[in-house]
């Protein structure tokens, strides 16, 4: 009786446990951003679980904004770029990125965060104003009331890895009785 464990049952415990670590959801989130003058630099920032140095897309467009026809004279304003992801505390690295907003017409914007390699995204809306504010303005930082919108978990691939990780253990588990 052969006293080594085969290398079929190897690769298989090896191959599962690989497929449980890509279950493993990457996730970043946004800030709330809340009202903002046209004209004026915004940070926009969040948290990932991402490693330090990941690239991240930043975009911030008009809440209407669609294709429109090229002769027409509608002005349509946005932003993109990217940040990349800092050190933070142990569990969670952050993010951040400055928008200029000279140009945006007044209304409503959406910014969106994405992950240059994977599927995490997250997004939040604020408010460009056209007027400056009548009363002076606070900067405080205060901790936001909603839960900032995040898509952390993979939904194509959730279900199915799981389920590969007991068939490999099943499957290693049967060479092994079979030997």
């Amino acid at each position: 009786m052969n006293a080594g464990i085969p290398v079929g049952a190897v690769i298989t415990l090896v191959l599962g446990v690989w497929l449980c670590c890509i279950a493993a959801a990457q996730g970043t989130t946004i800030d709330e951003v809340g009202s903002v003058v046209a004209g004026e630099m915004v940070t926009i920032s969040g948290t990932t679980n991402l490693a330090p140095g990941n690239r991240l897309i930043i975009t911030v467009t008009p809440v209407g904004f669609e294709p429109t026809n090229k002769s027409a004279s509608g002005r349509t304003s946005g932003t993109s770029g990217t940040a990349v992801v800092e050190e933070g505390s142990t569990t969670t690295n952050t993010w951040s990125f400055e928008a200029d907003t000279t140009g945006f017409e007044p209304g409503e914007y959406v910014a969106t965060v994405e992950w240059v390699e994977g599927d995490a995204t997250a997004s939040t809306t604020f408010a460009v104003t056209g007027a400056a504010p009548t009363t002076p303005a606070v900067t405080a930082v205060t901790p936001s009331t909603t839960a900032p919108t995040q898509s952390p978990t993979p939904t194509a691939a959730g279900p199915t890895v799981p389920l590969a990780a007991a068939l490999a253990i099943g499957l290693t588990g049967h060479v092994l009785k079979r030997r």
